[in-house]
């Protein structure tokens, strides 16, 4: 039955289904091969495989991303960026690095930072001087910390699938993110001092307290999301019900930006994405379900521990089955169908799980700059009125850089274990 269900999987994916009825097909397929499972079991895991309180925070993290990105708050972070670090070279590739990072705290989405920073600053850097091309690139690859640095959709997911605490994950998840931030930084000042990207802006400290003001409600956000999962005062799910109440508050009562009645638009968008999220969600769990009866992560896991003959050549593994899943498959669904694959194997191999869900997120995450999928790349070539493949080569480096740091998770656990750690005492 394993077989039936991999083969459907993979023909249905060619065939341009869609991924959530490519995972439904599929299962239904191989339920009726094996015929060991009743069908009724289909509905039975699509409903109750989502019936779970820690998953209740995707659809609230969606709502209150509706209202960051309709109530001026990326637009706010951006001018507070290129306040803070606008006067070095390349100062507007650094500004849009370092509202990625602070955008990454808010949204939990790389394709909403890519939006709502990306609209902003990629026309911004075009009429600065900085070529198309490289704009996109920055973007396109900065916009990834926003599924590593919490609040992230896709360590919700992973710690949804394997159990894991999810504050030991967004503590996970924050040296990481700042790695990555900095890192990029540090290449875009290398290539716009050597292209000469960028004219230098004397640093004004009155501009920066002014736009600090302007900024503070905004910039409140990650601390409250964060700052109350670490410090045990909210669950995941209760962070992003306050962060909603706190967004709703500064964007309509403070900003003026969103007016009440914005809410009704807002709203129904946001069903509409819960919709589709939730619906992928059911069948991912009928999908693992199948996958579990018929015991393929266990014979998965025995098999990658006799063959492999040591934990760093896992590690080593599972990056390249990152890199080439992600470019047939967004992150998000990556993660829900090889988690309960990889996960077992893990174990076998006495690997973290909060180690290894970063190490899984942050190598998936390479995925949103890899073509034919790769969605931040797109939509930021999108917003910078240029092909993909005019991207290429002022990605590379920055991709490269990327996959570097994610061997680094990978063969240093201390980069995402530090935190969890001292939070475990």
């Amino acid at each position: 039955m394993a077989e039936v269900l991999f083969l459907t999987f993979a023909v249905c994916l060619l065939l341009s289904m869609p991924v959530v009825f490519s995972l439904l097909v599929a299962s239904i397929v191989a339920i009726v091969w094996g015929g060991s499972l009743p069908l009724t079991i289909v509905p039975h895991k699509l409903v109750s495989g989502i019936d779970s309180y820690p998953l209740l925070a995707i659809p609230l993290f969606i709502v209150f991303g509706e209202v960051v990105n309709k109530g001026g708050i990326g637009r706010r972070i951006v001018d507070f960026s290129q306040a803070l670090v606008g006067s070095f070279r390349g100062g507007l590739a650094h500004a849009n690095v370092t509202a990625s990072m602070f955008f990454g705290g808010i949204s939990g989405s790389a394709t909403a930072d890519s939006a709502a920073i990306g609209s902003v600053l990629i026309p911004a850097m075009k009429r600065g001087g900085y070529p198309a091309p490289f704009s996109v690139a920055v973007t396109a690859t900065s916009s990834i910390i926003g599924i590593i640095i919490p609040p992230s959709v896709d360590l919700i997911l992973y710690g949804w699938l394997t159990d894991t605490p999810m504050d030991e994950l967004f503590a996970g998840g924050l040296l990481p993110g700042v790695l990555i931030g900095f890192a990029l930084m540090a290449v875009a000042y290398i290539i716009s001092r050597r292209n000469g990207y960028g004219v230098r802006q004397p640093f004004s400290l009155p501009e920066l307290v002014r736009k600090t003001g302007d900024t503070f409600p905004a910039l409140v956000m990650p601390l409250i999301i964060i700052g109350g999962i670490l410090g045990g005062i909210f669950t995941v799910t209760e962070a992003a019900a306050a962060a909603i109440v706190y967004g709703l508050l500064i964007t309509w009562g403070y900003y003026r930006e969103l007016r009440l009645a914005d809410l009704p638009h807002l709203f129904t968008d946001a069903a509409k994405t819960i919709g589709q999220v939730m619906f992928l969600l059911g069948t991912a769990k009928v999908f693992a379900y199948v996958m579990t009866v018929e015991q393929v992560p266990l014979k998965l896991s025995q098999m990658l521990f006799e063959v492999l003959p040591s934990g760093e050549l896992f590690a080593l593994n599972v990056i390249l089955i990152c890199l080439v899943v992600g470019l047939f498959l967004t992150p998000a669904i990556a993660t829900i169908i090889l988690t309960p694959i990889l996960f077992p194997a893990a174990q076998s191999f006495g690997v973290d799980p909060v180690h290894f869900g970063l190490m899984l997120v942050s190598g998936l995450a390479l995925g949103h700059v890899t073509p034919p999928v790769g969605l931040t790349l797109l939509l930021s070539a999108s917003i910078g009125g240029i092909t993909v493949e005019q991207a290429f080569k002022p990605l590379l480096p920055f991709f490269l850089l990327l996959v570097a740091i994610v061997l680094l998770i990978a063969y240093v656990p201390e980069i995402t274990l530090l935190i969890p750690q001292v939070m475990r005492g």
